[in-house]
């Protein structure tokens, strides 16, 4: 009788011992599940993949001439920050106009002795982005020593912040690079140069995990 209540008690205790490692390991488990390691997420781009685009337009029947400036520079082409948004707010800029093309060698030669000659100094825009609203960011553009300011929308995805703006020459104080270019191709544009020209500029995104 005593041999079978110790064989009991022994059991038991097995059983209790077992019970209490399997619990142990089970809110250990749990424990380790339940905690998240928080990863920041940081944002850069690439200058060399960042295309700015120009539209602008002649003839009555406004047909577009588009170009792009292959030159472009910044101040954060290596830096990388916690959102898109403070990687935009107040990155300076700078575009070499003398850099443009619009597919034609002939037309190119013409926009920068009769255009952006007048429209910049020593062939060059500079500026700064300010900061994001939840529709558009603006842009400040020196042109020949004058600060202007121009309202870009934009639309962002995980890739890449597209921004556009339009603006006006005259507004810009650009009218005599509006009226060189318009007395230059006077013929063909059929005697309509249009003062508007629009902007685009696409920035792909870098994302990388911390």
């Amino acid at each position: 009788m005593m041999k079978s209540i110790k064989q009991f008690l022994l059991l038991f205790s097995t059983i209790a011992l077992f019970s209490a490692c399997t619990d142990t390991k089970t809110k250990e488990t749990s424990i380790s599940k339940s905690i998240k390691v928080d990863k920041e997420v940081l944002y850069s781009f690439d200058e060399t993949r960042t295309k700015v685009f120009w539209a602008g337009y002649k003839t009555e029947d406004k047909l577009k001439v588009i170009g792009q400036f292959k030159e472009l520079t910044t101040d954060r082409g290596d830096q990388q920050f916690s959102s898109i948004e403070e990687l935009v707010n107040g990155i300076n800029f700078s575009i070499n106009t003398a850099s443009s093309i619009s597919g034609d060698e002939i037309r190119d030669l013409s926009l920068n002795d009769y255009f952006f000659k007048f429209f910049t100094d020593n062939f060059e825009i500079t500026g700064v982005l300010g900061a994001m609203t939840e529709t558009s960011i603006t842009a400040t553009i020196n042109i020949l020593g004058v600060a202007k300011e121009m309202v870009l929308s934009y639309t962002v995805t995980d890739k890449v912040l597209k921004m556009k703006g339009t603006l006006s020459l005259e507004e810009f104080g650009a009218i005599k690079a509006y009226k060189s270019i318009h007395a230059k191709c006077f013929d063909l544009h059929k005697g309509k140069t249009w003062d508007e020209v629009n902007v685009i500029i696409e920035v792909p995104i870098l994302k990388s995990i911390q």
